[in-house]
């Protein structure tokens, strides 16, 4: 008896773990709507995860990639080749500062206050959240 309650509430804790990550799952899904118009998510055997534009870097292992370092975008502003030259690495941190504000998280990182991207949205809630979804289809 003493082990089929030990099953049973194990089986209700991790349903519960279960249920925040899958909310949050879902709202790093929607947020991806947003970013779609430029970017796509497509792994480097070109399996398509997330449909998207070409006009931007492929999000696919964003997680712990240099900034600037898709092989497959060229068109990177010089801020952005100039920041993954210096170390700038994608961390959740980081992706979440540079969606509040682009261009003075990368004024911020270089040291120069004219310094300017190419990417014009922002995203003052939820990056956390995509950065998570992102992360989870680069597994």
């Amino acid at each position: 008896m003493r082990q089929m309650a030990r099953i049973v509430v194990t089986a209700v804790l991790g349903l519960l773990l279960l249920v925040p990550a899958q909310g949050a799952q879902a709202a790093g899904q929607e947020l991806w709507r947003e970013c779609r118009v430029c970017h796509m998510v497509t792994a480097p055997d070109g399996t398509v995860l997330e449909r998207g534009g070409r006009s931007a870097p492929n999000l696919y292992g964003i997680a712990g990639r240099p900034a600037g370092a898709d092989p497959g975008f060229r068109r990177y502003s010089e801020a952005m080749q100039a920041a993954g030259r210096d170390g700038l690495v994608w961390t959740r941190e980081n992706f979440v500062d540079y969606l509040r504000n682009t261009d003075a998280f990368l004024s911020r990182f270089s040291g120069d206050p004219d310094t300017r991207g190419h990417m014009n949205a922002s995203l003052g809630e939820g990056a956390g959240a995509l950065f998570d979804y992102l992360e989870s289809l680069s597994r």
